[in-house]
């Protein structure tokens, strides 16, 4: 056979093993995971996409953003590209300080103790954190409210800023019943970190008498007065807190009435001021604006506004309250809960 047949039946044979072989499959490319990242306070566009490592316009692209500025807390935004693990938000467990947080205020947004934040974080000074600080917000310590004991009562950890009548109108009992149930002798005896078994709404306190409030926890009213910068937290005709507050300053007073919440805000942003407002309760319109009950402000760069100023009259109108107890009011109030203001 000459040089030149051989190799014409060497390519014929590699012409026909090929077409035998079938042809391997590629694996098919992983789809992109988006992530979600819900908007907080403070937070950009450009600050969103450095922590995930994209730009701004591929995040524009992937939620149909026409302006990079139009951006709002507690929006939703799909991260493109991100895995989701990353996804940013009350469930993954980590929690990152905004301007004008506290970790009272963080423990009680999330229904646990200042106590246990410190020890998941390994802090020593619960006033020492910073904005951008990232918190470990799960753990081992059970939620306020939690599940309940073999004997059906629940667990209440007792958070910062808690009080007993707080407590109890939060699950709808009598400070007496809760007393009754953990063989508490002062209702102003309390601690962080401390444990109460909440007793069912159908007990009865060593008194024999009935513990629930007329209506529940959806019977609440808070009371503002003008005149001596104090606020009041009722459940039906029983009193359960007295706080400091702020209304507004001269020129910009605070409208006396009755009125209903019909707006509950985690973080509202004040437009016409710049800055923000947390724990907002929104009770009534001046105009275009309107006038809520909230924690203490701050502007976009963290800058605290009216520091130290819990107790004067200079607002633009609003209520304003320190913010673990704002948090705690927050915590309690429902659209529609009655408020009255007076002089």
């Amino acid at each position: 056979m000459t040089k030149r047949r051989f190799a014409q039946v060497a390519l014929t044979l590699l012409l026909l093993l090929a077409t035998a072989v079938p042809a391997l499959a590629l694996p098919s490319e992983q789809p992109v995971l988006n992530a979600i990242h819900v908007v907080q306070a403070g937070e950009t566009l450009g600050s969103i996409a450095q922590r995930y490592g994209t730009t701004v316009q591929a995040i524009m692209a992937a939620n149909g953003l026409a302006n990079a500025n139009l951006v709002y807390v507690g929006q939703r935004l799909r991260i493109p590209g991100a895995s989701a693990g990353t996804s940013a938000g009350t469930t993954t467990g980590v929690y990152v300080v905004q301007p004008g947080d506290s970790l009272g205020a963080i423990a009680a947004r999330y229904n646990t103790t200042v106590a246990n934040l410190m020890a998941l974080n390994g802090i020593t000074n619960a006033s020492r954190i910073i904005v951008g600080q990232r918190l470990r917000v799960n753990g081992s310590a059970p939620a306020a409210g939690g599940s309940a004991t073999t004997t059906g009562a629940r667990v209440h950890v007792v958070a910062r800023g808690d009080s007993l009548s707080a407590i109890a109108a939060r699950y709808g009992i009598t400070v007496s019943a809760v007393m009754a149930a953990n063989g508490i002798r002062s209702a102003n005896l309390i601690i962080v970190g401390q444990r109460l078994r909440i007793p069912s709404a159908g007990a009865t306190s060593s008194s024999g008498g009935a513990t629930t409030y007329p209506g529940g926890s959806r019977n609440l009213r808070f009371q503002v007065s003008i005149s001596a910068q104090r606020c009041q937290l009722y459940a039906g005709n029983t009193l359960l807190n007295t706080w400091r507050c702020s209304t507004g300053r001269q020129g910009s007073g605070t409208k006396a009435g009755t009125f209903r919440v019909q707006s509950k805000i985690r973080n509202a942003w004040g437009s016409r001021w710049q800055f923000w407002m947390p724990y907002w309760l929104g009770i009534y319109w001046a105009g275009s604006s309107e006038n809520g009950i909230h924690g203490q402000p701050w502007y976009p760069n963290g800058g605290q506004v009216w520091a130290g100023l819990v107790g004067t009259p200079i607002t633009f109108g609003c209520v304003m309250l320190d913010n673990t107890t704002a948090a705690q009011l927050y915590s309690l109030a429902y659209i529609g809960m009655p408020v009255v203001i007076r002089y």
